[in-house]
Order: structure tokens, then sequence, then C-alpha cells
């Protein structure tokens, strides 16, 4: 069973949008839940999940995984990615209906593998309203089209100084993306390694606003 942290929304009352949050290869949902903590009191009407991958990570049993990376490849990430697939899509769709939530009202976001998860999550619910990736890879399943549904708002966010998923990632994504008929928003961080900055951050919750209809004066009166 997957499962893990959360946070409810700030403003108290029922959640009215979700967020799920996929850390990356070997962390915790505990880890990515910070995400949520500096985005929760802007969307003070979202209510934010970070489940632990469904497996240990096969490095070390302090962690978890989505799906093994021993082996780095493109084979070996789309065979994971197909694994994982629809354990996940039980997961969300589970976590909607009992909030009485419907995909135009759900945003995934992830980190380095978990980002990968996220991306792919497109796949497997259509009407998914929006998806954030922060420093990782996009890795279409061969042989299975888009729904036509599932035409969600994409943001990429990438560090240009990243060794362990490389820049050239973020590059092929977009272009990966476009010749979907997707056409994603990005931010290059300057300089920045395999991690998530203010900068990301900050563009990451005026993204969710925007999706999620939030004024962004609103969020302007808040971040003063």
């Amino acid at each position: 069973m997957i499962k893990g942290p959360g946070l409810l929304p700030s403003s108290g009352g029922k959640a009215k949008k979700l967020v799920v949050l996929f850390h990356g290869y070997g962390s915790n949902g505990e880890n990515l839940l910070d995400l949520a903590h500096y985005w929760s009191p802007l969307l003070p009407q979202t209510e934010f999940l970070a489940p632990n991958g469904p497996d240990i990570w096969e490095s070390h049993p302090s962690g978890y995984q989505w799906f093994s990376l021993k082996n780095f490849t493109p084979s070996y990430v789309y065979a994971g990615l197909n694994e994982v697939r629809p354990r996940l899509r039980d997961y969300l769709v589970d976590a909607l209906a009992e909030r009485n939530l419907t995909p135009s009202d759900l945003a995934v976001a992830g980190f380095s593998q978990g980002g990968m998860v996220a991306l792919d999550m497109m796949f497997a619910l259509p009407g998914l309203r929006g998806i954030i990736c922060y420093s990782g890879g996009f890795y279409p399943p061969q042989g299975m089209a888009l729904p036509d549904r599932s035409r969600p708002e994409i943001l990429l966010v990438h560090g240009d100084a990243d060794t362990v998923v490389p820049y050239v990632s973020f590059q092929e994504a977009e272009q990966q993306l476009k010749e979907s008929g997707l056409y994603p928003q990005t931010l290059t961080c300057s300089g920045l390694g395999h991690s998530i900055d203010e900068q990301g951050l900050k563009t990451g919750v005026k993204f969710l606003a925007t999706l999620f209809g939030q004024e962004q004066s609103e969020i302007r009166m808040k971040q003063q």
C-alpha cells in the first residue's frame, strides 16, 4: 500500500484542491513535504500529500524508491514507470474520491525520480490539471498515446549545473513535450545542482496559484 505524510489546508476547511508530491530516489515523503509547508500558506484551500515510494530503497533501508534505478538507462526507466504507473493511478483515484474531488482539482509535483513519475501521471490519469517536474526527465511510455482529455499544464524546473540528472534531460523533456502538443513553462536555475532553490519554490507556487485560479495579487501580498 502506498502511503505517507500530508498537510491539511491551512484555511482549516475542506480541501478544494489537492497536490501530491513525489520524492526523489532514496528519499521519503517527509522530505518533500517541506514544499507543502512553504506553499500551503499561499494556497490555503489546498491539501498536500507526500506518499512514500512503494519499495524500500535498494541501496539502503533508510529510504524509498518508485522503481529500481540500478541502471539509469532509458529501457530500465521505461520498465520501472510501466510497473509503478497503475499503482499510482489507483492511489490518486482513491485520494480524489475520498475528498470528493476530480482530476481537474489535482496537481502533482516531483523531484528527480519523482519528477519522472509526476510527468508520467498524464498517461495514467486523464484530466490531471497540472504537473511540476523538478530536476527530472520525461520518458513517455512506448506505444501509449496521450489520452485526448489529458492536456495538463506543465512546469519544468532544472539547475544547469545538475550532474545527477544532467541539464540535457530538461532540454530533451521540453522538446519531447512540444512534439506531443504540450508547451511547458520552463525555468532554468543558473549555477544550481541537483536541488530546488528559492526561485524554483516561488515559481512553483505561482504556477499552482494560477492553475487553481487564485489571484496573483493575493500571492504577492502574502509574500511581502
